[in-house]
């Protein structure tokens, strides 16, 4: 029975009683407890409904649900009871926000549904998403639409990376075109707080900046001239970063407590004179000190990524090490990033250590951007080993926070990878293992998901591609097929057609290497007409291609977004092949 019902994430406790329940002939909702901005998000779920307030505590009546006494709700974190009967619908829960998972829930059930109670809670107190928008610029109705979708599976935080995609009015010159204004994302903060997900700024303050350092404007904070990374003990620096952790803060004023700083990476520590009069270590302690600082004294929670104090480059000796853990690591939550690559790489050996030392960490898993860097569909089969490992530790060790991150750029100078709209398989799987800790069947997952996300279950070939695409690509022509089907789908199919026309590259490559000698001079007849016959037509569909994805991907993101895209993926295969044209044009048949 629970398969039939298909609910993602899987509940803590279900019991069916049986029988046969039709949802929609209640008409009638009475609840308490509900903001609202809660109470406007939940009318436009269910506008079908009549609704009045009534009652105490944190309740959600359907039908005649008010006749089901209240139930026992466990102490835990975003815990709720969903009943539903012949006569009604009755939620209950110790706090608006248990209410609000307790009604996705529901909204997952199908019209007719057994009688049944489940008892539900998170394992994980702080279910994050990384939210990284370096490589792409959604639209922001799309931005907004992703926000809700993450809210119905119970994520309940978003770590947004906004780079260049927001107009900082404190820094000139840096956004890109089209990037989200302030007035937009105040909207965007006031929404996410409706949706009980708490935003994380981030905002890095030591390297990772080269969308700010490109621009002449800013190019004497460099690192000794390094586009990649701040001057450590340039005042400039901390000023312009201080405005900006400022503004942020302004922005998303309903949020906190938490923000992030990044102080990952920085690989030009040390260089220039005056930060060689400190070292590597000390520049990076005064640095990133005064960020902490910054934040702690806005009445906000400070977090980093852990590689430095963990040493994960060999940068610093023992007892650097140890002073960077006292006074960095013990001011800040660490966010221990460990991506793995299935199997014996998804361990985490520093969750001891860094217990033993008293640091208070966070755990970082990865849903897309960490097996291939133009990628455009995250492998499931290998990410899925990641978030269940992450997931199971934080729930044995009391984790209270994993954050699931997708790098839809590396760096700046990087191409884009997968953007979230083909990531839902990982993103949600994630959002799932965080709220009930256990691993499920991949390909079952897929099909679960895709009912609810498309109305129809997948075919075998894209399932086999959404495990993973490197084993399994997808044939670019299914997507140039699909037409009557949902933009979404259409999006993910054409995802997967960009990502998987790696295996034209390599036969024209091997072509090129077969026929060494042989291309621009003669060539046997019958391998001269094989060769014009396959590039011809792929010329056809490669602008064939290129209009589809045009058409889907601009559905959903910024033309900025689209055409690199469309550069990344496209311009070197039709290089590629019209040099072989060209070649094939001047060989004379045999």
């Amino acid at each position: 029975m629970e398969t039939m019902l298909n609910l993602i994430p899987r509940p803590a406790k279900m019991t069916v009683y049986g029988g046969q329940i039709r949802l929609s002939r209640f008409d009638k909702l009475q609840y308490s407890g509900i903001d609202a901005q809660a109470l406007a998000f939940l009318a436009e779920q269910v506008p079908e409904l009549s609704m009045k307030a009534a009652g105490e505590g944190f309740c959600i009546t359907m039908g005649n649900g008010a006749a089901l006494t209240p139930a026992g709700v466990p102490a835990k974190p975003d815990a709720y009871v969903l009943r539903t009967a012949c006569d009604g619908v009755r939620i209950d829960a110790n706090d608006e926000a248990g209410l609000f998972y307790g009604l996705q829930t529901l909204r997952q059930l199908p019209d007719e549904c057994p009688a049944l109670c489940i008892t539900d809670w998170a394992a994980i107190p702080i279910r994050m998403m990384h939210w990284d928008l370096k490589g792409y610029l959604p639209r922001f109705e799309t931005l907004k639409a992703e926000l809700e979708r993450l809210a119905a599976y119970k994520v309940n935080a978003i770590l947004l990376e906004l780079e260049d995609k927001y107009a900082f009015r404190c820094a000139p010159d840096i956004a890109v075109k089209g990037a989200y204004t302030y007035e937009q994302l105040r909207e965007l903060s006031i929404l996410a707080k409706s949706l009980h997900i708490a935003i994380v700024p981030k905002l890095q303050c030591i390297a990772h900046v080269d969308y700010i350092l490109k621009h002449e404007r800013y190019r004497h904070l460099r690192e000794n001239g390094h586009i990649f990374q701040f001057c450590p003990v340039n005042e400039d620096v901390q000023t312009l970063w201080a405005a900006m952790c400022d503004e942020l803060m302004e922005v998303f004023a309903e949020h906190g407590p938490y923000f992030h700083i990044g102080a990952d990476e920085p690989g030009n520590l040390g260089e220039c004179p005056e930060c060689q009069k400190l070292g590597a270590a000390d520049s990076y302690l005064w640095k990133v000190s005064r960020c902490i600082e910054h934040v702690s004294n806005r009445g906000w929670t400070p977090v980093m990524w852990d590689d430095i104090v963990r040493n994960h480059y060999g940068l610093f000796s023992k007892e650097e090490e140890r002073v960077l853990r006292a006074e960095v690591g013990k001011r800040a939550v660490l966010m221990y990033w460990a991506y793995g690559y299935g199997g014996a790489g998804n361990e985490f050996p520093y969750i001891d250590e860094y217990r033993e030392a008293g640091l208070r960490i966070w755990g970082a898993s990865g849903y897309s951007g960490c097996d291939n860097w133009a990628g455009s569909v995250p492998p499931l089969a290998v990410r899925g080993l990641n978030c269940d490992a992450w997931a199971k530790a934080a729930a044995e060790y009391g984790i209270e926070c994993v954050c699931a991150t997708g790098w839809t750029r590396i760096g700046s100078a990087d191409c884009p990878a997968e953007p979230q709209e083909s990531s839902w398989m990982t993103i949600l799987y994630a959002a799932a293992t965080m709220w009930n800790a256990e691993a499920d069947d991949y390909s079952a997952f897929i099909k679960n998901l895709f009912l609810q996300l498309y109305g129809k279950q997948p075919d075998e070939k894209l399932t086999a591609s959404l495990l993973n695409i490197k084993a399994s690509p997808y044939d670019y022509k299914q997507a140039l097929n699909a037409q009557d089907e949902p933009d979404e789908l259409r999006f993910l199919r054409c995802a997967a057609a960009a990502e998987s026309l790696v295996t034209q590259r390599d036969r024209l490559n091997n072509y090129f290497q077969y026929y060494q000698g042989k291309l621009g001079f003669k060539l046997e007849d019958y391998r001269l007409a094989l060769l014009t016959r396959i590039t011809d037509g792929l010329r056809c569909d490669i602008a064939e291609l290129r209009r589809v994805l045009r058409e889907v991907f601009s559905i959903y993101y910024e033309d900025v977004t689209v055409e690199e895209i469309l550069r990344t993926r496209l311009d070197w295969l039709e290089a590629l092949n019209n040099q072989m044209i060209a070649l094939l044009e001047k060989t004379e048949a045999m």
